[in-house]
């Protein structure tokens, strides 16, 4: 809806506030004259700058967001939660987006609450931020000495691990890992290779963050998420033909696109605000811009992640993984410490592409924990509910910044024994967590489920 049918919708209340606001001279009992008058006044150029800036002060971060969304439809919970970050009272704040003119209140046929922010009004906000953000970034017309575009190499290498795996035989670990030849093999076939050298605390960018560097860890889940490689129980690993052939009948850029949108769903759960930086990039690396200005108008955005910085979340979860994708490419001189930054003409068409919208980000607000492979429950957010339910089958071990609780064979018997719903607790680590449950946790505690937790397994009581 546009601002002019949001206007015709609203109470006659709602427009004298709006009118009010904008401290405008017409007939307040008259529902016409309120509609055109607030019309006049917001698409008049000069007027409607005046309150871009107005709401840019008072509401900021949220309104940014607001701006970035595809949707301009909002859940009410949505739009408290958004006004909330402005820091506004969920009463007072809709009360005082309503009578500003940007934010309305519709009903749908069951009489459903929801909140409409005009087409209109919401292009002009976008309008308005990129305007803002031109003016900070830098940018050259001229083209670095050294570029780095890997193009569609994700997905021939994504090809070549599938190739892979159909024409040997893969082992895994009792962990579900490959073992390290086979890695090493695929970073000799790949086109473009990765240290297996591996920090030793990697969590939350993936269900094999743990096993693999980032980019294979990324191709390696993709893959399974869509069922085309399967982790069988002897130990071996193994592709779905009916599945590759489906996948493999598809376009090269619809491959890629349902590559990129993985890649999201994995990532906005360490990185909340996803969504929100690629849009922005999108909106101002068309041409090359610098990097370290590029990450001062996205900071806002970008949080430290357990041991990951902010900087390295922009540099190792963002730029790296755009550049792997094809999305963007970097570049850089000799004679200069700046790197460059661009959006490839590839990364424009699958950012713009409606097949790329994703789940809005409440549907991961939730993610909460980190189940690790040596039986460790990390606690990344404060939840008194959601700890009381992980001790029914675990133990505290740490209690400082991070809450640590660990799973051994006598927690879960002690649970099972007490009548506690294992089930409902494990579907609350699959739920909360920031990555699936290890495949060697998730076995083992079959395992003591099916035989009552008596045997430790080697992980001591």
């Amino acid at each position: 809806m546009r601002l002019s049918e949001c206007l015709n919708h609203a109470s006659i209340s709602t427009l004298q506030a709006i009118a009010q606001n904008l401290q405008l001279s017409c007939t307040m009992y008259s529902k016409l004259d309120l509609v055109q008058s607030i019309l006049e006044s917001l698409r008049n150029p000069l007027s409607l700058a005046e309150q871009l800036d107005q709401w840019h002060e008072e509401w900021g971060v949220s309104l940014r967001r607001i701006a970035l969304h595809r949707r301009n439809v909002f859940a009410k919970e949505e739009i408290e939660h958004l006004l909330a970050s402005a820091g506004h009272d969920t009463v007072n704040g809709l009360q005082k987006a309503l009578a500003q003119g940007w934010l309305f209140l519709q009903n749908d046929s069951s009489r459903r609450r929801y909140y409409i922010v005009p087409k209109d009004i919401q292009m002009a906000l976008r309008d308005d931020f990129q305007r803002r953000w031109r003016a900070q970034v830098r940018v050259r017309t001229d083209d670095p000495l050294v570029q780095v575009d890997e193009g569609m190499a994700a997905l021939h290498d994504l090809h070549t691990l599938l190739q892979y795996v159909q024409q040997r035989e893969v082992r895994l670990t009792a962990s579900g890992a490959m073992y390290k030849r086979h890695v090493q093999q695929l970073m000799e076939l790949f086109e473009v290779e990765e240290s297996i050298e591996l920090p030793q605390w990697r969590f939350g960018y993936g269900r094999r963050t743990y096993d693999y560097p980032d980019r294979l860890a990324l191709l390696y889940d993709f893959a399974y998420d869509e069922g085309i490689v399967i982790e069988r129980q002897d130990e071996r690993l193994t592709v779905d033909p009916a599945r590759l052939s489906d996948f493999l009948t598809l376009g090269r850029k619809t491959q890629l696109r349902r590559l990129l949108q993985f890649y999201v769903r994995t990532y906005r759960r360490p990185i909340p605000r996803l969504y929100d930086i690629m849009e922005t990039i999108r909106l101002l690396a068309d041409v090359w811009t610098s990097n370290t200005s590029l990450y001062a108008i996205c900071a806002p955005q970008i949080q430290a992640f357990y041991y990951d910085q902010p900087t390295d979340v922009w540099d190792q979860r963002v730029v790296k993984m755009l550049v792997h994708l094809g999305v963007a490419r970097i570049g850089y001189d000799d004679d200069s410490g700046e790197r460059w930054f661009q959006i490839t003409k590839l990364g424009q068409e699958l950012l713009t592409q409606d097949e790329a919208d994703l789940p809005d980000e409440l549907t991961y607000q939730q993610a909460a924990l980190v189940v690790q492979p040596n039986f460790e429950i990390v606690v990344m957010v404060p939840d008194a509910r959601m700890e009381a339910q992980i001790a029914e089958f675990a133990e505290l071990k740490s209690s400082g910044a991070l809450r640590v609780y660990r799973i051994l064979d006598r927690t879960v018997e002690r649970g099972l024994s007490l009548g506690r719903d294992f089930e409902a607790w494990r579907a609350l680590l699959a739920t909360r967590g920031m990555a699936p449950i290890p495949v060697n946790v998730d076995r083992m505690l079959a395992e003591w489920v099916g035989r009552g937790g008596v045997q430790a397994a080697g992980l001591g009581s």
